[in-house]
């Protein structure tokens, strides 16, 4: 069995806030090549310059554009990232709308996008990543196979006003659950990072710096949650 020297990371959903940090956090630690995943094409720039000095330029960091509820672009998107980056060690979806969706001012049309946001497009990139993942942990023998999501306490506690998130977020957990009952004895670890209200740069423990090192702690376990409130 041997050993890659290449870790890369796959971020979907970057943004200046948990998306971006935990990049940085993932790149100090371990990870030598990121790949960050969103929609708009100047805040990927922002979050690679960003992410490249702090760690000194060591780190190759390539972005991809792309709407991820548009599943085949989204697919498309993967396959390149393959192709430009190799297998992935770790896959981090963080991707989410908030807004808020009182009840029956959201329109259906808002319920199918979050969805798509949250659990299908979630899907696409498992489908993707967990085969990898699998072959991986066969193959290289210091490789620590994930695929981890962050979620939130609404699958948990709905929030009226939130109740379009509420519901997707509960869909999501249920999905990511089940992809570790399967994946885990196989060995990818598939776990989701519990973010127990908003996130503040000015926070204690729900600042993005502070999720981005409890999302590493959760990568260094077995365990399927950390709860971050």
């Amino acid at each position: 069995m041997a050993t890659r020297t290449d870790r890369p990371l796959v971020l979907i959903g970057s943004g200046p806030g948990i998306g971006r940090h935990v990049a940085i956090e993932f790149a100090r630690q371990r990870f030598n090549k990121i790949a960050l995943v969103a929609r708009n094409t100047t805040q990927l720039a922002e979050d690679k310059a960003a992410v490249e000095a702090a760690v000194d330029g060591k780190v190759t960091v390539q972005t991809f554009a792309v709407d991820i509820t548009e599943t085949a672009k989204f697919r498309s998107v993967l396959d390149d990232i393959s192709r430009v980056l190799g297998t992935p060690e770790c896959v981090y979806f963080n991707a989410a709308r908030i807004v808020p969706t009182p009840f029956f001012e959201a329109k259906e049309e808002d319920i199918l996008h979050d969805f798509k946001i949250n659990c299908t497009a979630l899907y696409a990139a498992a489908e993707w990543a967990i085969p990898q993942l699998v072959d991986l942990k066969r193959t290289d023998a210091q490789a620590r196979p994930s695929f981890l999501v962050t979620s939130s306490l609404l699958p948990k506690y709905p929030i009226a006003d939130l109740f379009v998130l509420s519901m997707v977020k509960a869909a999501q957990r249920n999905m990511v659950q089940s992809l570790s009952d399967v994946y885990k004895p196989q060995g990818v670890h598939v776990g989701v990072i519990t973010v127990g209200g908003p996130v503040s740069p000015s926070a204690d423990t729900l600042s993005p710096t502070n999720i981005a090192a409890q999302a590493w702690e959760l990568f260094t376990r077995d365990d399927f949650e950390i709860e971050i409130l």
